[in-house]
């Protein structure tokens, strides 16, 4: 069990992390935070944190990064949901004033992307309807700064469709999931983060979404989606 400072520390550093995309040192937590603790203590307990397996440092810097198990404990404990500001609403709202499966099915895709600024698949396999969109914003991210990066997305991506059909096979069932690196089911997913959420549209027909990005991916967000859009179809 963590105690509640190495709580508030690891809850800071995936925050920051997530902001910035670089690596987090004790001396970020204190500017940026108010922890009421002193830059020694914070790092004492980041070395802990490391030991434990919730932080790594990549052999580049001397500031942390979460590890998979960091961000796990983050969405599981320590994240907090917001609700979406009005104009995210409406979009979403607009979306589901569309009551032709495929143009909806593309159009919430296109909603999601934008609200979320990353990749976004929606689809509905027993009707055969599928949609992707975000790419742009997806490799806009500066993890995909590396060409080297961009294989592994790819296959990800052109296996999606198929695996996600598999995993949405029971059109009834209610998902809603954060599959954090190697956790993820999928072949080519193991260094990002995958939202996966079912939804239904109140004039009965359901499907599926997907948001694909890296790791230090905005989970409150994507939470916060994913409950917009599930509160609409019992309206």
């Amino acid at each position: 069990m963590l105690k509640d400072r190495q709580k508030s520390i690891l809850g800071a550093t995936v925050q920051d992390y997530i902001h910035t995309a670089r690596p987090v040192a004790s001396r970020d937590l204190v500017k940026r935070f108010k922890l009421g603790i002193s830059p020694a203590t914070v790092r004492n307990e980041m070395f802990a944190l490391d030991d434990l397996g919730y932080l790594e440092q990549p052999y580049t810097s001397a500031g942390r990064i979460p590890t998979d198990k960091g961000y796990r404990f983050f969405v599981d404990n320590l994240m907090s949901v917001f609700n979406l500001n009005g104009e995210d609403e409406k979009l979403i709202r607009e979306a589901f004033g569309i009551k032709k499966e495929k143009e909806f099915v593309k159009e919430l895709s296109r909603t999601v992307t934008r609200i979320s600024e990353t990749f976004t698949a929606v689809g509905m396999p027993a009707d055969d309807i599928f949609y992707e969109s975000g790419f742009t914003e997806l490799f806009a991210g500066p993890e995909f700064r590396n060409p080297n990066c961009h294989l592994s997305l790819w296959q990800l991506i052109d296996s999606l469709e198929e695996e996600m059909r598999e995993m949405f096979e029971d059109q009834e069932a209610e998902v809603e999931r954060f599959f954090i690196g190697e956790e993820n089911p999928l072949k080519y997913a193991g260094d990002y983060t995958m939202t996966i959420s079912s939804w239904r549209h109140p004039y009965g027909f359901a499907g599926f979404m997907t948001l694909i990005g890296p790791k230090r991916t905005n989970y409150s967000k994507h939470r916060a989606i994913i409950n917009s859009i599930k509160s609409l179809a019992h309206e």
